[in-house]
């Protein structure tokens, strides 16, 4: 049975550019105003989840609160997994995409007022190779973008800005062979997006039709770069000319590049060069406070 008087606060100190301090005032103050008990724990980058889960273990907490990015988000949920906690998103990364999706996309101030409110939902996720991606990880361009921003010293949209154009010159299509229960697909791709949401951090609505709770996520699958194709993914239109753009709904997809190894990202950590990836939905996967 968990107390519904206490709350742990995870916070990453090095993501995106806004100040902590202001969270941690933020939180203690809602949090005493509300009655709880406060934990907080900072990432260091060394054993995060274990200690996490084992914090979840011993406080049994109601909550747990995420300050962070994409990655943090989804490191937390992977620890809370499985138990009755409620997440909280407090969005404090380069890129919020999850929060973006969620519609947190006020102050920190309203987003802790979220993280504690009573509007809850259940979201799923998708295993990739064995890693949990709450969000948007994909193969191919976008994943060499994360690479080079995470090398760059600018941080923040203008980081973000700074790579996409070096990206943009370094990138090669790959070919790729794409398995679902229902076809078989082989072609050249820009990139495949493994989308269990709708948008990236940058607030561009990839996969319009994508529901984090309907059992299914979505392959988005870009041949190249189209100026009309992508006019349509920013207006949420889904008719896509199929020989630049698909997007198909399933709940297993296994994704082999034929002709070499392409950049994999997930949930915006990069996590090197791969060759196969196995990806399947986990319904249901956990608890979160909405608007």
């Amino acid at each position: 049975m968990f107390s519904e008087r206490k709350v742990l606060l995870v916070v990453n100190p090095i993501s995106g550019d806004v100040n902590k301090d202001v969270v941690f005032e933020e939180v203690i103050e809602t949090a005493a105003a509300k009655g709880y008990d406060l934990r907080i724990y900072t990432t260091t980058g060394e054993h995060d989840l274990e200690t996490i889960r084992e914090m979840v273990g011993n406080i049994k907490p109601e909550r747990v609160l995420v300050a962070g990015g994409d990655g943090t988000i989804s490191l937390t949920a992977e620890a809370v997994q499985g138990s009755d906690v409620i997440m909280g998103v407090i969005p404090v990364g380069s890129a919020n995409g999850l929060a973006m999706d969620f519609g947190i996309t006020g102050s920190i101030t309203e987003a802790v007022e979220v993280a504690f409110g009573d509007k809850i939902i259940g979201i799923d996720a998708v295993c990739i190779n064995n890693e949990v991606s709450l969000h948007l990880s994909d193969i191919g361009l976008n994943a060499l973008l994360v690479k080079n921003y995470e090398s760059s010293d600018t941080r923040g949209k203008l980081g973000y800005a700074r790579e996409m154009l070096k990206t943009l010159s370094e990138h090669e299509n790959f070919l790729v062979k794409i398995t679902t229960a229902n076809e078989v697909i082989e072609t050249e791709a820009l990139i495949v997006i493994i989308a269990n949401a709708q948008k990236y951090g940058t607030g561009v609505t990839i996969n319009p039709t994508g529901d984090m709770s309907d059992g299914f996520f979505e392959l988005v699958i870009a041949k190249k770069l189209d100026f009309i194709e992508t006019a349509k993914i920013l207006a949420g239109s889904t008719d896509f000319n199929p020989e630049i753009m698909r997007v198909i709904s399933v709940e297993k997809a296994d994704i082999e590049c034929l002709d070499k190894e392409a950049h994999f990202q997930i949930d915006g950590e990069y996590k090197g060069m791969v060759r196969n990836l196995e990806a399947h939905i986990l319904k249901d996967y956990i608890k979160v406070a909405i608007p």
